[in-house]
């Protein structure tokens, strides 16, 4: 027990140490002997439990898709207009990146490109991550329209598209920088979203 409770923190360590520097330095850059050292750990004990550093990629990239996942969920099963749980899940996930480096690392991942021509994996990059999120939201405007919160005419696919492009924007900008996106910024995309999305006099009803 007490082995597998050292493993454990072990491999969380190494885990949140290959998420720093995936975040600061990107896939490419990234250095098994830096992330070793960050963690604390011999390089063996590092290869333990992540045999090659597409290996450690893939960890950090899990571990964020299972925190972004339970925070869509919360948003597809929270209760009240569909387009406010939107706005709502804007506002925690760009918390989640400001606030959590494994989220933050993860999404800017995504996930293993094609592989190189000499057979070695592909460099990760975020399409993948940013298409599941795209889904989520369309999802969501889907209901507010079925509910009648949005214009009529409105292009549900191609606003999913913006909306997720922008908040992906929002990232790439920030960074280093774990205060962004902020807080305003994802307020300042609903204020300049909500026009081409909601009638006028519906717009006071949501919370930006």
């Amino acid at each position: 027990m007490v082995k597998q409770e050292r493993a454990g923190r072990t491999r969380r360590a190494v885990l949140l140490a290959a998420a720093e520097t995936f975040a600061r330095v990107g896939f490419e850059a990234a250095s098994l002997v830096d992330i070793s050292r960050r963690a604390g750990v011999s390089k063996g004990a590092l290869y333990f439990h992540f045999v090659s550093k597409q290996a450690l990629a893939d960890g950090v990239r899990c571990a964020a898709g299972r925190e972004v996942g339970s925070a869509a969920l919360r948003a597809l099963r929270a209760e009240g207009p569909a387009l406010q749980g939107l706005i709502d899940f804007s506002h925690e996930l760009a918390g989640m990146l400001r606030e959590d480096v494994v989220v933050r690392a993860g999404i800017r991942l995504g996930r293993p490109g094609p592989p190189r021509r000499d057979g070695a994996p592909g460099p990760v990059g975020p399409d993948v991550a940013w298409r599941s999120l795209t889904a989520v939201v369309h999802r969501l405007l889907d209901r507010a329209a079925e509910a009648g919160e949005l214009c009529a005419g409105v292009d549900r696919r191609a606003a999913a598209e913006l909306l997720t492009a922008a908040a992906a924007g929002q990232v790439l900008l920030a960074g280093e920088e774990t205060d962004r996106p902020g807080p305003e910024a994802v307020s300042r995309l609903w204020t300049a979203a909500l026009p081409a999305l909601v009638a006028a006099e519906h717009r006071g009803g949501y919370r930006v």
